[in-house]
């Protein structure tokens, strides 16, 4: 097939088979700026942002190219040398490189001429004469990239023009192979294949359609780009997925923000698993538990919670339990909690300040759960891949006005009831012979190092298992610590036990906004949730509970593929938000937990249930 009959095809649209197009979107490589002497500062507002490509329309007036949207806006002050040709030299002379952008990146700039083609043409190549070298791409590869479109010669006229200029190539055009090499990409309004307005999802017939062109002209070897597109987030996502080259946008710092960000926005499972099938036996109001198992996800959202399904299919362990409720999760003294008041609020049953550690508003200490529990002779667990002095984990165990005061959170250790700790090591208790550390052995507990080192239980016996320093390179921590966990708190349990466990890392990805992040450790943690509720099942007075101490990062999700367990979305802030965060029950007193409560509520009714 000769390149005529190949481009012809492209213009029937629906005649070329999809063909996979994968390429790695930059902001220096797929990002074209519309119209952008329409800009509050033509060429810097793209050139700030690393466009890889600005569009100018010009006007031949009186022997003079003026840059304007229509010939009754020309201002005689804003010509082409005045808004790109001098701004391009001063830029390359300020690099001292010959480059227009200091470091990787090249940039291409699209004239369109709005008059008169040639004889404005003719006019640009005299005005370039004198520094051609900046614009010669044929033997300065970092030399600006000059493509005429508008009212172009026609493309048997190509060769009458100095080889420093390209053109924009057009459908329905059979051109020969030499005139083809003057062909820079491809363009094509998104009208002549779709009506759609940016929102939603393009109709399939529209998208394949669309996605053909866009084939067809890859395979000559050429890019593409579409003009008059909406100009949102779900047309450039609809666009990366279709392969459109250039991206075209009114909006260079939003798109350049979108495409910078788009890596850590994005995600794509390697793998996936089934979730857990639980029995539901216990799954009921008639009876209560002995035992209560409280998984907090730090971070984690009803978003964070959705991508990881989406990532694994759709479906996850979390996803099989039928009572279902939200935990509002505003501290005493804010909207926003930090994961101290967070989790004070869940381990005390009162809210507090944020930065508070088991301490009311006032700032007086307040029992927390396994000072509670232990009067009625129920054992605790304390698990984090956290360090062990994590606002999390220590609300569970501390009493203290801040939660960096990690030397006395470390030290009030000593003092609590629970029978079990595994997490992170902090420096407070990492020296032979420092004195918190000999202190908290004082008070009877015996310190490990790995969970291979846990011992059996034995009657009376407080264990503190540190695994790793730096917990954050083993996400897996709570995955592996679970089932010693509840073999260690089950033996000899005649009254029960409570275990609180904390995906601690979900958070970091919230607050750096990297989506991989948050996705890879919900499904660490959602696999706890499953091995949680195979022991509800097996043991069958057991109640799991299932929620988060706050949201982090505002995460936004506007596409994904259940097939593939693709999702990408975006993040609106790099902080905590209020939102209220799912709490999931299973097995005896489930039903207490559903509809929404207070994060306060928590403690409260599991104390009422295991009375």
């Amino acid at each position: 097939m000769n390149i005529k009959t190949l481009l012809c095809l492209a213009a029937l649209t629906g005649g070329v088979s999809p063909a996979i197009y994968a390429q790695q979107y930059d902001v220096k490589k797929n990002t074209h700026s519309h119209n952008d002497y329409l800009q509050a500062q033509p060429f810097y507002t793209a050139h700030a942002n690393h466009f890889a490509s600005m569009e100018v329309d010009v006007f031949l007036v009186d022997n003079e190219l003026y840059v304007a949207h229509n010939k009754e806006d020309i201002d005689k002050k804003r010509t082409i040398e005045r808004l790109y040709i001098e701004p391009i030299l001063a830029q390359i002379k300020l690099n001292g490189n010959n480059k227009v952008y200091r470091d990787s990146g090249k940039l291409q700039l699209m004239i369109d001429l709005k008059t008169a083609g040639e004889p404005a043409l003719k006019r640009l190549e005299a005005k370039l004469k004198p520094i051609r070298q900046y614009f010669d791409v044929k033997n300065n590869p970092d030399a600006v990239k000059l493509v005429i479109t508008g009212d172009a010669p026609n493309h048997d006229r190509f060769k009458a023009f100095d080889e420093i200029f390209f053109f924009d190539g057009k459908r329905n055009t059979p051109y020969t192979a030499e005139e083809l090499k003057r062909v820079a990409f491809f363009s094509a309004g998104l009208h002549e294949f779709s009506k759609w307005n940016g929102l939603g999802r393009m109709v399939e017939e529209d998208y394949r359609k669309s996605k053909n062109f866009v084939d067809s002209v890859h395979r000559v070897g050429k890019q593409v780009r579409f003009w008059g597109n909406p100009d949102t987030k779900t047309c450039w996502q609809a666009f990366i997925k279709m392969g459109v080259d250039f991206l075209n946008t009114d909006s260079p710092a939003e798109m350049a923000k979108f495409l910078n960000n788009y890596e850590n926005n994005s995600y794509l499972a390697k793998q996936k698993y089934s979730a857990y099938q639980p029995t539901y036996k216990s799954d009921n109001n008639k009876s209560k538990p002995k035992n209560v198992i409280l998984l907090i996800s730090d971070g984690a959202g009803f978003s964070e919670f959705w991508a990881a399904a989406t990532a694994n299919g759709g479906y996850l362990n979390a996803t099989n339990i039928k009572h279902i409720g939200f935990s509002n999760t505003a501290p005493a003294n804010d909207y926003n909690t930090d994961s101290a008041a967070g989790a004070t609020a869940m381990a005390t049953g009162e809210k507090t300040n944020n930065r508070y550690i088991g301490m009311d508003s006032l700032g007086k200490a307040i029992p927390d759960l396994p000072e509670t529990l232990a009067k009625m002779g129920i054992r605790s667990g304390i698990v984090s891949n956290d360090r062990i002095t994590g606002a999390t984990p220590s609300s569970f165990f501390a009493h203290r006005v801040e939660r960096d005061q990690s030397d006395s959170i470390a030290s009030d250790i000593q003092h609590s009831p629970a029978s079990l700790f595994i997490a992170g090591n902090h420096p407070a208790l990492a020296a032979n012979q420092n004195k918190i550390l000999n202190k908290v052995k004082s008070a009877g507990f015996e310190v490990y190092e790995g969970l291979a080192q846990l011992p059996a239980y034995q009657k009376g016996k407080k264990v503190i298992c540190f695994d790793g320093d730096r917990p954050a390179d083993n996400f897996r921590l709570i995955e592996n610590a679970f089932d010693e966990s509840v073999k260690y708190l089950s033996a000899d349990n005649k009254k029960g036990f409570f275990l609180v466990m904390e995906g601690a890392k979900i958070d970091g990805g919230g607050h750096s906004n990297r989506i991989k992040q948050c996705i890879d450790e919900y499904l660490s943690f959602d696999k706890v949730i499953g091995k949680a509720m195979k022991f509800a099942d097996e043991n069958g007075e057991t109640l799991v509970l299932v929620t988060s101490d706050h949201e982090t990062g505002g995460l936004i999700i506007y596409d994904g593929d259940y097939k593939t367990g693709a999702v990408t979305g975006t993040f609106t802030t790099n902080d905590h938000t209020g939102l209220p965060v799912p709490l999931f029950s299973y097995g005896p007193g489930s039903e207490n937990f559903t509809g929404f409560i207070q994060n306060s509520d928590i403690p409260k009714k599991v104390v009422s249930l295991l009375k």
